[in-house]
């Protein structure tokens, strides 16, 4: 009998927020709620991103839409997978096992979020690219290299997980299946090679080409308002200070990837804890790990509270969604108008 549908000894299943919850609950109620609310939140919010970035044309004219948009289907990707988790906590029957469904979702969860983690990285270096090789910039970065990029992203990513089957817990922690926190540990060795093979390089890229970036920014910035101070002053009209044209769209991807690294921040500690066997807490490890997740939500929302062109986009959206219904409801309307015309000349 599959493991994940038996309770434990004490004869209450198996659940990692066990706090005072009735007695007549046979499922994990609290764990439950946030996974599912997250999965809504997450599926909704990244579908809305998806849709806007194929009906506004303009935000296609950055090359990092299509970093952002790979983002958005990984985000995706992860509030599916985290029906698995709903179906096991309410004891719903799995074909496979629960040691191979545990690692093959840890293995997805850690592989689409590995994927985000790249795609700031290499939003990063766009931004770098365009703001110090400006004159040069279409010939370096084509949407063919683009789609290499990308290509590679996905391939790096499961790469870099693959060893997790056979050397120890990748990364996820929210261990909803029994077997994930009983039986299936972190190994420090592995969680030496992830830190050197993805989190260390992203988080260096990331850092140097922000601080490049907004440095450049501000020297640009100072050159154009002591040129435009010069030539006014020359008129005999006061002049403006001009923010860097670079920077406010380099602020929007600086705050994605900042919230990226927040909510990601304290599951990266205890992962380093529990995996150095520092520190290891049940309630910690599903909290720090949904935490996490929960940051393919906030991209979308940042996104589209930061980027006035995305802002466009969703009000064109949504208004020719109202249209659409407004346009059935009046066609249903008179076609219900035609049939009772129709039916009182047949009484008649």
């Amino acid at each position: 009998m599959n493991s994940s549908l038996v309770s434990n000894q004490s004869g209450r299943p198996f659940c990692l927020l066990a706090i005072s919850y009735l007695e007549t609950i046979n499922f994990c109620l609290l764990e439950v709620v946030i996974i599912v609310f997250l999965m809504v939140l997450i599926i909704s919010g990244n579908i809305i991103v998806i849709f806007v970035f194929h009906c506004a044309p303009l935000l296609n004219h950055h090359t990092t839409s299509y970093f952002i948009q790979t983002m958005a289907y990984a985000d995706l990707l992860v509030g599916v997978s985290c029906l698995v988790p709903s179906l096991s906590l309410l004891h719903y029957p799995i074909v496979l096992s629960e040691s191979l469904v545990c690692q093959i979702f840890g293995y997805v969860v850690s592989v689409l979020k590995s994927v985000s983690m790249a795609s700031l990285a290499c939003i990063s270096i766009d931004r770098y690219i365009a703001i110090t090789k400006p004159l040069t910039y279409n010939t370096l970065v084509t949407p063919w290299r683009l789609r290499i990029c990308i290509l590679t992203i996905w391939l790096y990513s499961c790469l870099v997980f693959l060893p997790s089957f056979h050397w120890g817990k990748p990364g996820y922690h929210g261990d909803v299946f029994q077997w994930c926190a009983n039986s299936w540990n972190t190994d420090p060795y592995f969680t030496l090679f992830i830190v050197v093979m993805l989190y260390a390089p992203a988080a260096f890229i990331v850092c140097f080409t922000y601080f490049n970036i907004f440095r450049i920014c501000q020297q640009h910035t100072k050159e154009i308002n002591e040129r435009r101070v010069r030539f006014s002053s020359q008129e005999g009209e006061a002049g403006e200070a001009q923010p860097c044209p670079d920077k406010r769209y380099a602020m929007v991807l600086f705050r994605i990837t900042s919230v990226f690294y927040i909510l990601w921040l304290p599951y990266i500690i205890y992962f380093l804890l529990e995996s150095s066997n520092v520190y290891s807490n049940r309630v910690a490890s599903f909290l720090t790990t949904w935490l996490a997740i929960s940051n393919s939500f906030c991209n979308c929302v940042i996104y589209s509270l930061s980027n006035s062109v995305f802002q466009k986009g969703l009000k064109r959206l949504s208004g020719a969604i109202c249209a659409s219904c407004a346009r059935q409801r009046v066609a249903k309307d008179s076609s219900t108008s035609r049939s009772k015309r129709s039916s009182n000349g047949c009484h008649v």
